[in-house]
């Protein structure tokens, strides 16, 4: 498999392990390039033979700290913002279909299509200081479209997920840890060497049973994904460019509150 078309993350593979480091220091900021290459690389894995394991990890301060405003901005381009919901659908579909177990190891924040990445991992580790999760969509004035309604509540249960989800309110590493969000809040300097266990224990293990059990349980997300996933996708797309998006993306480049009423 040729990864030298990746810029914003690093590819690294050995002994069955594959290192994915989301590379765009200090905030992992999406751009529209970082964006394809999430959607891609997942499909891309699960299709390397030398790949038995996962590990999806980050330079610098933050996991993924949103969309920029580039981003943002290309909503408004009819083709661009079909793009970004045609990769979204991929994107969301390529992790489900994923068949090699995959660890995310969080530090700060993880958001929106970065937050779906660490949440549909198998095994998901979080900084205990500074790791939180955030569903960052009512923070731009739209439904979360990218995966939120579909994880949220298939990990902590409906209820729970509104809270965060109609909020963008972040949830700590340790809170997630709690509820059942992630599998495990650790100091930073155990982060690394816990996932290369996991990911050494899946690469020495039984490969057919964790590949058919892995397709059985995501098989949760298969069924749920018409209904949820397909449909919040729907609405997102409708409230891009709307009045509430436009007040958001505008309240945040002055910094400063946004006005809705």
């Amino acid at each position: 498999m040729d990864y030298s078309k990746y810029q914003t993350l690093k590819i690294e593979i050995a002994d069955g392990i594959a290192i994915v480091t989301l590379n765009k220091p200090p905030n992992n900021l999406l751009d529209l390039r970082m964006h394809t290459e999430l959607t891609s690389i997942p499909y891309d894995l699960n299709h390397d033979d030398d790949v038995l394991a996962i590990i999806f990890k980050a330079e610098g301060r933050h996991f993924a700290s949103g969309g920029d405003f580039g981003m943002f901005d290309s909503m408004y381009d009819q083709n661009l913002n079909q793009r970004l919901y045609d990769e979204a659908r991929e994107f969301v579909g390529n992790m489900i279909e994923l068949q090699k177990p995959a660890i995310s190891v969080v530090q700060g924040q993880a958001s929106g299509m970065g937050c779906q990445l660490a949440l549909l991992c198998d095994i998901c580790l979080a900084d205990e200081d500074t790791g939180r999760f955030v569903d960052g969509h009512m923070i731009i004035g739209v439904p979360p479209g990218d995966g939120g309604c579909l994880v949220w509540p298939m990990l902590i249960g409906v209820m729970r997920a509104k809270r965060y989800i109609y909020t963008s309110d972040p949830c700590p590493a340790k809170e997630a840890e709690r509820i059942g969000l992630i599998s495990a809040a650790l100091p930073a300097d155990k982060l690394m060497p816990t996932a290369m266990e996991w990911a050494q224990r899946f690469v020495n293990g039984p490969r057919l049973a964790l590949r058919g059990a892995k397709t059985a349980l995501n098989q949760w997300y298969r069924m749920a994904a018409p209904a949820a996933f397909n449909y919040s996708l729907a609405l997102q797309m409708g409230a891009s460019g709307k009045a509430e998006f436009n007040e958001a993306l505008s309240s945040i480049k002055e910094k400063r509150k946004p006005k809705y009423r």
